[in-house]
């Protein structure tokens, strides 16, 4: 079994965007309740630490953190339609990021196997400069630069399963041969980006992997790519860590998307994503929570995929059952990154 370590801290609740808006928080306290009520002796229960200063500005500018160091003194700051604000929301940003940091240093200090960190307000939309859908400090942006900058690390994989495209994650290491990003999401949909087209730039070329699929597709189209894409990229590209965005918004009862995985299938898929971390980084691994808007099944899928992590990585991986209709997206992501990667 492995042991898994669990940020949490009901600080999470203070960002405040609204009284009828969908990041509201008690996402976070569904999250932190279920967990809370996990038996599992190999659990470790971490309390986060604020990111410095430095550490966000590994990915932001400065002009952008000063202007999230004056909405503290605000009791609202809108940055877009959907990205709001109050006084609490920079402090608790901080925590965010610092929450995943939290995580990632227990993993990489050998004092859990792999973790989990429930952090509110999500990040992987947030861009070096700006705010955007829903998201302030790009969490896991700022953990995959902790990892290079300060274990000198070469080589990180970020999974994204968010059903919306981690426009952020992607921006920020676009022309980047260290990190490889990896996302599935339901497209056309919110913000707009994630084409098959869009592989990297220059040295990153290749090293962006975008699995855009319609609306409707569940578990065995999702696993599909798993097995024939992510799974033979990752190997060859052999990180030494991988982050996962874990937002559970792909839900088939999430009211902001149309995709119909289950909790089986998000357990399916932390499987295959631990087999890779076992297999190339002794299991060192870290997901971090972005989106889930229905409560009941933001917790449940969150319990089946921490239960997952505690889980002996060579258990038997369920292969894909049917997924024929992603078949036409995964042979024209093959074609676009196919040279850069063995697929076989």
């Amino acid at each position: 079994m492995y042991k898994t370590g669990l940020v949490a801290d009901r600080r999470y609740l203070k960002h405040f965007a609204g009284r009828s808006h969908p990041e509201r928080p008690e996402r976070i306290a569904a999250m932190i309740e279920m967990a809370e009520a996990l038996k599992r002796p190999d659990l470790k229960f971490m309390a986060p630490r604020e990111a410095t200063q430095e550490e966000i500005e590994s990915c932001h500018t400065p002009e952008y953190i000063a202007t999230m160091v004056r909405t503290a003194s605000l009791d609202r700051f809108d940055f877009d339609p959907d990205t709001h604000s109050s006084r609490d929301t920079y402090e608790t940003a901080l925590l965010s990021a610092g929450g995943v940091l939290t995580a990632v240093e227990a993993v990489m200090d050998g004092a859990v196997d792999n973790g989990f960190a429930i952090v509110r307000p999500p990040g992987h939309h947030a861009l070096p400069n700006r705010a955007m859908g829903f998201c302030f400090f790009n969490n896991v942006a700022i953990a995959a630069k902790w990892l290079m900058e300060s274990r000198g690390l070469k080589r990180v994989m970020i999974v994204d399963w968010d059903v919306h495209h981690g426009n952020g994650l992607q921006d920020i290491f676009y022309e980047s041969p260290e990190v490889l990003y990896v996302s599935t999401h339901q497209f056309p949909h919110y913000p707009g980006t994630g084409s098959l087209h869009e592989i990297g730039y220059g040295a990153g070329m290749g090293f962006t992997v975008n699995l855009p699929m319609p609306a409707e597709f569940g578990d065995a189209e999702y696993l599909r790519v798993f097995d024939h894409l992510i799974m033979p990229i990752g190997r060859h590209f052999k990180p030494e860590f991988i982050l996962v965005s874990s937002g559970f918004d792909g839900h088939f009862r999430d009211p902001l998307a149309q995709m119909r995985l289950t909790e089986a299938g998000f357990a399916a898929m932390a499987r295959r994503v631990k087999r890779l971390a076992a297999e190339c980084c002794g299991g060192k691994m870290v997901a971090a929570l972005e989106g889930g808007y229905d409560l009941e099944a933001i917790a449940e899928s969150g319990r089946a995929v921490i239960d997952e992590f505690g889980r002996d990585a060579d258990e038997p991986i369920r292969p894909d059952d049917g997924g024929d209709r992603v078949m036409p997206m995964i042979e024209r992501a093959a074609q676009n990154v196919g040279r850069f990667w063995n697929l076989g």
